[in-house]
């Protein structure tokens, strides 16, 4: 494989766009084992797209690499914000293209790893503008305009940006909201945006692969990484992170650790919890593959062997 032409992403040809492998697929498919491999056999570095594995403190229950795992391969997005620190798609995005980046200058291959719908459409697919424009004060003033006149809120939206009223059904008011939100934020319809956000294309050439598997060898690996979890210490890991940071934090609510909030709290034994997180990971794992299966994009990990740039 020659990488030399990687350095900032160019090229002599005007369309070149440098390659990046992207290994996703649902959770316990063995995507991971797979990005590692990768990446050793074609002088790479892993670019995480795991929503919780974003979180320091946070490493038993979603799953990251290990210490020796990271020595072997550099890894990039992995333990950069605090439980309580806020966190977006959209920051994803930037933070994920300036490590593509850096390792493309350093004529290495960017191999992306993750198993976050969201996150792998917002770096792969053109550039959702919108996704920049949030207000919190904003949103949190037409949310309440959602509960107590959502006929007003719609005819907002019927106003200010007709396009978006059409595709939108009156009762969705969180679609109609964030619309308005992006309205008041730009003073331009998310209908226009979206149009704008479609129309630029990613700067990379991203290749999309997944493991594939038996979905009953899929649960069955999701049931004996909970018992393996739970040997590591993630009992002990919930507890901890449960007497520092508040329940109700997006990342505190993660699968793998909700799931133990009521054993920790007497309210229920501890097989039962257990019960319940092997079958809520199997769920998520289940609307994972639901998601991917819809992206044709997305080819056999096996042909990851045929990779070139």
């Amino acid at each position: 494989m020659n990488l030399e032409n990687f350095s900032n992403g160019s090229s002599e040809s005007p369309d070149y766009k440098p390659a990046v492998a992207v290994i996703t697929g649902p959770t316990a498919s063995g995507k991971s084992s797979a990005a590692l491999r990768f990446a050793r056999e074609h002088n790479g570095e892993i670019v995480s797209a795991d929503s919780m594995q974003i979180y320091k403190e946070m490493d038993i229950g979603t799953a990251k690499p290990s210490e020796e795992e990271q020595r072997l391969v550099p890894h990039h997005l992995i333990d950069i914000v605090s439980p309580d620190e806020p966190y977006s798609v959209s920051r994803f995005r930037s933070d994920a293209v300036l490590a593509i980046d850096d390792i493309l200058g350093r004529a290495r291959l960017p191999v992306v790893c993750g198993g976050t719908g969201l996150y792998i459409n917002a770096l792969t697919l053109p550039f959702d503008l919108e996704t920049e424009n949030t207000d919190p004060k904003i949103r949190a003033a037409l949310e309440e305009l959602s509960r107590t006149d959502p006929v007003r809120l719609y005819e907002r939206l019927r106003e200010a940006d007709p396009e978006s009223a059409k595709a939108i059904h009156p009762n969705n008011l969180k679609r109609i909201v964030r619309a308005l939100e992006v309205y008041d934020v730009t003073g331009r319809p998310k209908s226009e945006l979206d149009r704008e956000g479609r129309s630029r294309e990613p700067a990379y050439d991203f290749r999309l692969y997944a493991p594939q598997m038996d979905r009953t060898l899929l649960y069955e690996r999701i049931d004996r990484r909970v018992d393996q979890m739970l040997e590591e210490g993630l009992l002990d890991e919930a507890e901890r992170l449960l007497g520092k940071y508040p329940r109700d934090l997006i990342s505190m609510q993660a699968i793998g650790y909700k799931e133990l909030y009521p054993y920790l709290d007497g309210e229920q034994s501890l097989e039962e919890s257990v019960r319940i997180l092997k079958r809520d990971t199997r769920r998520f794992a289940k609307r994972q593959l639901t998601w991917f299966r819809r992206d044709d994009r997305i080819r056999p990990a096996e042909e990851l062997d045929a990779f070139e740039i």
